[in-house]
Parts: structure tokens; sequence; C-alpha cells
């Protein structure tokens, strides 16, 4: 097999900077930056370049611990397959799933938004009107100030300090999520930052599985070996504790060991992936083993994201519409508890 050479590597950066100018949703593990994913691709260039300046090959300079593990694995595999549409399939599927994904989350908060919207604008108004009638109650029937009317009045007497903060919140709000919304966001923090979120972990995890399977199927399929394989395709996890194992797994198959279902690595593995890539037969073959379980965990995680579309919005709105309702409700309905219960006794 052919090396790579640096003019190849240049010839593949230029095509990834045209697909990320058309705005195709690509999975590079770039973060938006000041000169967005087009300068990051740019400064990774620069990085190889200077790496085999210094004597190492294409492969050895995208081991660089600066570049990017997405980056690294849809670079190694158009590199040794000379397919980039080979290569960019996986990643486009990951960018593109991640992207439906975070536009759920980000449905999810309008409704609960528009609650506090309005509860802010009923709170200032409740401050401005309310609150000094109340008050003048209070003193008019000689009843001793509680612990309601208190918090309502300071409230009240710092509404200047704090009414401008909502509305410039929001305005942030609305700037990042128009920000986040571009593409190579979604391949980039959105997927760290959904890996976080309960309910949307596992269908990260099953992203990260389809992206994995789909690379190292395409890398056998271009005539490489299954430990140089797994080695390329470790940086396809995008998760250093997989990427890790995969390399530890790849390292024990070139000693000659037979790899072991109960190991840590295997334990993290989904069933179906561990018999794709250990137990595969010949008559099924490992490539089609594995783009068997790729289409498995991306149907799997499409059916997530349908569950999550509708049961996201609604808890939020429950949850954040229901607390923010609460308190509004709880700063009227005290002081005049107070004030019944003071008159009675």
């Amino acid at each position: 097999m052919a090396t790579p050479t640096l003019a190849q590597f240049i010839a593949l950066n230029d095509q990834l900077v045209a697909l990320i100018k058309a705005g195709v949703p690509i999975h590079l593990g770039l973060v938006q930056g000041g000169h967005g994913a087009v300068g990051a691709i740019e400064t990774i260039g620069a990085t190889v370049a200077r790496r085999i300046g210094e004597g190492s090959s294409v492969v050895e300079a995208l081991e660089d611990r600066t570049i990017p593990p997405a980056y690294r694995s849809v670079a190694q595999l158009a590199l040794r397959s000379g397919d980039l549409t080979t290569a960019l399939t996986g990643a486009h599927r990951m960018a593109a799933a991640l992207d439906d994904s975070w536009h759920t989350v980000r449905l999810s908060l309008v409704y609960p938004l528009v609650i506090c919207c309005l509860a802010f604008a009923g709170i200032v108004l409740f401050c401005s009107f309310l609150v000094p009638t109340l008050d003048s109650m209070y003193q008019s029937m000689r009843i001793p100030e509680g612990s309601g009317l208190h918090v309502v009045k300071t409230l009240k007497s710092t509404l200047p300090y704090w009414i401008a903060i909502p509305p410039i919140g929001l305005l942030l709000l609305v700037g990042w999520t128009r920000f986040s919304s571009s593409p190579t966001f979604a391949s980039g923090l959105a997927g760290r930052v959904l890996a976080w979120l309960p309910g949307m972990s596992k269908t990260v995890f099953e992203h990260r599985c389809m992206n994995f399977s789909e690379t190292l199927a395409s890398l056998l399929d271009a005539g490489v070996s299954l430990p140089e394989g797994l080695r390329l395709a470790a940086s396809a996890w995008d998760d250093a504790t997989l990427e890790q194992g995969t390399r530890t797994l790849a390292a024990s198959l070139e000693r000659g060991e037979v790899p072991d279902d109960s190991s840590p690595f295997a334990a993290q593995l989904p069933p179906f992936l561990r018999w794709a890539i250990w137990h595969a037969d010949d008559t099924v073959g490992r490539s089609r083993a594995l783009r068997m379980a790729s289409n498995t965990y991306r149907q799997s995680a499409r059916r997530r994201i349908e569950r999550l579309r509708v049961v996201v919005p609604n808890l939020a709105c429950i949850v954040i519409g229901g607390v923010v309702t609460l308190l509004y409700g709880l700063a009227l309905f005290v002081p005049v508890a107070q004030m019944i219960r003071e008159l009675a006794s």
C-alpha cells in the first residue's frame, strides 16, 4: 500500500475546506474559534507540514496531540482508501445526527423561555404597581411586615439594578443559539455538551459506535489489516477512553493474543459491535458485520432522537416553566397570606 504524501494531504484539506464553506455538515471535532473551522484546518495543515519537515511521515504527523481525533480519523481513512467520499460517509452521518440531537435540545428550550419571559414581565409589573399597594395596606392596618413582603420590597428597591440582566441574557442566548446552529458547531462542542445531558448520552454513544463501525469497515475494505485498522479507526470514537482501549486491542492482536470478551474495554462495547470485531464468521465477513452494526446503531439513535423530540420539550416545559410559575405565584400569595393570617390573629 502506497504511503500517503504531503501533496495528497494538502489536496484532502482543500476538499474539506470547500465542503465546509458549502455548508456540508462534517464531524471533524473542530470547535468554532476566532477563525472558524476553516482556520482550524489551516492550522492543522501547518502542524502536519512542520512535522513532515522534521522528518516524520504524513501518518506519523497526523498523530500529533493537537489534532482533533475526529479529524485524524477522517484524514487517515481518506489517505489510506484514496476515496474521500467513503471517508466522509461516517463523518457526515455523525454530524447530521448530532445536529439533529442538538436541534431537539434547542427546541426544548423555546416553551420554557416563553414562560420565563412572561413571568419576568409579570414580576416587573408586580414590583412596580402591586408591591406599593401591599406595603400601604400593611401600614394602614398596622400589620408587622412579614418575610414575604420584605422579599418583594427588596426586589422592588433593587429593580433598577437587575431589570436589564434578563433581556441581556436573552440576547446572548439567541446569539449563541444562532451560532450553535452552524454545521461545524454540531460536530465539535455540541457533541461534548450532548454527552453530559440526561437522555442524550446514550444517543451520542450510539453515534460514536456507528462512526467507528463505518470507519473500520471502510479501512478493512481498503485492504488494511485488522490490527492496523483498529489503530487507525480508534480516533473515530472521539473519546479518549475508548480510543485508548482500541489501540490496546490492536497491540494485543499484533502480538497474536486472543481477544478477551471479559476485558474492561470489551465490557464498554455493545454486544453486537463486540461480535462484529471479534467473532464475525466467514459467511458474514467482518466488514459486512461492521456495516450491519453501523446501520443498527444509526437506526437505534434515530429512534431515540424521535422519542426525545417528544419527551424533552414537554419535560423542560414542566420543570423550568413549572418552577418559574410557582415562584411567580408565591411572590403574590405569600405576602397576602401573611397579611390575612395577621388580621385573623
